[in-house]
């Protein structure tokens, strides 16, 4: 309604060309709203991972990032809806543009920033650690990162597909450390693998490594956390979404976010 009345406002003091172009302008605009608040929610993807994301009983996600990603969506008046999807389907569907969608949590890549729009940070984790079994003495040696991965006695445990940030990801290329990937594991299978023997160490945020360890089951002396003095201060978090979203409803969220 406020639009038909800038147009019949502009009516009096501009040509009768001038009136057509103004109010071709203005239907646009018109459906361009309608058209955004007709949509589907957006879908919010997350995989559970303590203490980033975690499910309630109500279909509710919270957490580190689930959090504040949730908040920015109210915030930008931005209907969403959660959905459970591992972090490599979501890599996939948003490279490929399937869904108007995106995903919490991820950290910012050249190339990621090539197929998806990134928000402003949502998150910034402590600085990453290793956790490996108690009295793991060929990975507690170690003091900084270069001597660690250099060490071919001994195996990292690394999940398909995943960043790890960009201090850690180009140490991991450079070394070529001796590595387990597994695919869809959990952090808390991950501990298992572990206490089985198969592979050493992983890395995780500190803040990450407590809560699993606690949520595990397992008693926290059974394992030991580790810091290194070349560790740089822990990784941004952001929204990633397909370039089905808009950019406008990306500086939505960022405005949410601040």
């Amino acid at each position: 309604m406020s639009l038909l009345i800038a147009l019949f406002d502009l009516s009096k003091v501009v040509s009768k060309t001038m009136k057509i172009r103004v109010g071709i302008a203005l239907l646009g605009m018109w459906m361009a709203v309608s058209t955004t608040w007709a949509e589907a929610p957006l879908q919010l993807y997350y995989s559970e991972r303590i203490p980033y994301a975690v499910a309630d009983d109500r279909g509710s996600v919270h957490g580190l990032t689930a959090t504040p990603a949730a908040d920015a969506f109210k915030q930008a008046g931005v209907p969403f809806e959660w959905k459970k999807m591992p972090f490599k389907r979501q890599l996939v569907t948003l490279k490929y543009n399937k869904k108007r969608a995106c995903g919490i949590g991820w950290f910012k890549k050249t190339e990621r920033e090539t197929f998806a729009r990134f928000t402003h940070p949502i998150y910034q984790d402590k600085p990453f650690i290793t956790i490996s079994a108690a009295g793991n003495d060929a990975v507690g040696r170690h003091g900084n990162v270069a001597g660690l991965l250099q060490d071919k006695q001994i195996r990292l445990l690394v999940k398909d597909g995943f960043s790890y940030g960009a201090y850690v990801d180009q140490q991991l290329k450079f070394h070529a450390p001796e590595t387990l990937v597994v695919a869809g594991s959990s952090n808390l299978e991950m501990l298992d693998i572990l206490l089985s023997g198969r592979a050493d160490y992983f890395f995780a945020s500190e803040e990450e490594a407590e809560q699993m360890i606690e949520k595990s089951g397992h008693d926290r002396s059974r394992f030991q956390l580790n810091a290194y003095s070349d560790m740089p201060p822990g990784n941004f978090r952001y929204i990633a979404c397909s370039k089905q979203v808009s950019p406008a409803t990306v500086e939505a969220l960022n405005a949410g976010l601040r």
